[in-house]
C-alpha cells in the first residue's frame, strides 16, 4: 500500500546503513525521497536501489553552514517536507569525562540538529498549512544509559531528543507528530569495519534476543512513525535494541 503517496520525506545522514534502509522504507510506502549525505558515491548507490526518478539525491555536508543554507535553499526550490528523519551523526570524540575539555564538549555540540533549526520554519509553515507533519529523530540506546566514554556524543543525542519533544508539544495541534527512535546495537557497514570480529560478537549480545540489529529494524520504527497509523502517537522515544533494557543486569 501506498500510504505516504504524495508526501517528502527529508532524510538526513542517508548516505549508509540505517539511513539506506529509512529511505527505502518510506519509498516503498510511496513517499518522495530527499536523501542528504555527505558521501556522493553512497547516495549513487542508494539511487540505484529506488524504482522511481522522483527521488532527490543531495550531497551536502550538514555540519557546515554553507551546508545548512544550502539544503535551506534547495528545499526552498523543490518544496518543504512532510516528513523529516534526523539520522545525522557527526562523529565526536570519544573520552571520558576526566578528559573532557570545555573546547572538546561545546566544539560542534548542535552539529547534529543545527540543519534542523534552519529549516524549522519554513518546514512548520508547510506542515501546519497540510495538517501533516512528522518529525522523526534517529537517537541512541547507548545515550540513555550513560555510556563511558561517550559524553559528548550523548548530550548531542539529548539536545536532539529534546528538540523533538518540543516539537511534540507545541505543533501536536496541527496534525504534526514529533517522535524518538533508539536504534541499540546494530549492524551496519560502519559497526562491522570499526569493531573486531570477538568485540562484535560480545556487543551483539548484550540484549534478550541475542543478536545484533539490522538496519532494516530501525527502518522499520520509523516508517510506522512516517504512517497515518501513527496519527495519535507523540513525544515517544522507542527503543529498537532487542530488549537490551532488560539485558544489563544478566
Amino acid at each position: 500500500m501506498q500510504k505516504l503517496k504524495n508526501k517528502i520525506a527529508l532524510v538526513s545522514g542517508a548516505g549508509a546503513g540505517i539511513g539506506h534502509a529509512i529511505c527505502k522504507a518510506l519509498a516503498d510506502d510511496g513517499a518522495t525521497i530527499i536523501a542528504v549525505a555527505r558521501n556522493e558515491n553512497n547516495l549513487q548507490q542508494l539511487q540505484q536501489q529506488l524504482n522511481s526518478d522522483s527521488h532527490q539525491f543531495w550531497p551536502i555536508d550538514l555540519s557546515s553552514p554553507d551546508g545548512k543554507e544550502k539544503l535551506f535553499f534547495q528545499l526552498s526550490v523543490f518544496g518543504f517536507p512532510h516528513i523529516v528523519v534526523c539520522n545525522i551523526n557527526i562523529p565526536s570524540e570519544k573520552k571520558r569525562l576526566i578528559n573532557i575539555k570545555e573546547e572538546n564538549f561545546s566544539k560542534g555540540f548542535t552539529a547534529n540538529i543545527d540543519h534542523i533549526i534552519t529549516i524549522l520554519e519554513k518546514t512548520l509553515q508547510f506542515q501546519r498549512s497540510e495538517n501533516f507533519g512528522r518529525w522523526i529523530g534517529v537517537s541512541s540506546f547507548a545515550a540513555g544509559i550513560g555510556l563511558p566514554g561517550q559524553v559528548v556524543y550523548n548530550a548531542q543525542k539529548a539536545a536532539m531528543e529534546a528538540l523533538i519533544l518540543n516539537i511534540a508539544t507545541e505543533e501536536g495541534k496541527h496534525g504534526i507528530t514529533a517522535n524518538i527512535v533508539s536504534p541499540g546495537f546494530i549492524q551496519t557497514p560502519a559497526t562491522e569495519t570499526r569493531i573486531p570480529k570477538e568485540m562484535f560478537d560480545k556487543l551483539a549480545s548484550y540484549n534478550v534476543l541475542r543478536r545484533a540489529g539490522k538496519p532494516e529494524d530501525v527502518a522499520a520504527a520509523i516508517r510506522f512513525f512516517a504512517s497515518q497509523d501513527a496519527a495519535f502517537i507523540t513525544g515517544v522515544n522507542l527503543p529498537v535494541c532487542g530488549g537490551a533494557q532488560l539485558a544489563w543486569n544478566f
